[in-house]
């Protein structure tokens, strides 16, 4: 189930729980998941908006920040690992969080 805009959403924006305000779920395959690095509906809350979505458009990934050490985020790229042999969504964990952590060194200085 992927999220799709319920109207104009603007670039910093938080996102709220699914099916609230903001998102609502539309059925997708894996394939077009994966593909399309669609942001599945039950992880949109709390995700921060990078760049504008217009109204009834999919977002992705791409499209937002994720807050920081969810265990939901963790498990869906273990998903995509185990039983699709792809590792962009762990890469990209993993970058955000090596960003946050230098982020937070630099800060301690």
């Amino acid at each position: 189930m992927c999220a799709v805009a319920k109207r104009d959403l603007k670039a910093g924006e938080t996102l709220d729980d699914y099916g609230m305000y903001m998102t609502y779920g539309e059925a997708s395959n894996v394939e077009e998941m994966s593909d399309g690095r669609y942001l599945p509906e039950g992880l949109v809350e709390g995700c921060r908006l990078v760049r504008d979505v217009k109204k009834d458009d999919v977002l992705t990934y791409d499209d937002v920040v994720l807050p920081p050490d969810r265990l939901g985020d963790r498990l869906r790229a273990e998903q995509y690992a185990h039983f699709r042999g792809e590792t962009w969504l762990q890469e990209l964990l993993d970058a955000r969080a090596g960003g946050e952590m230098a982020s937070a060194a630099g800060s301690r200085r």
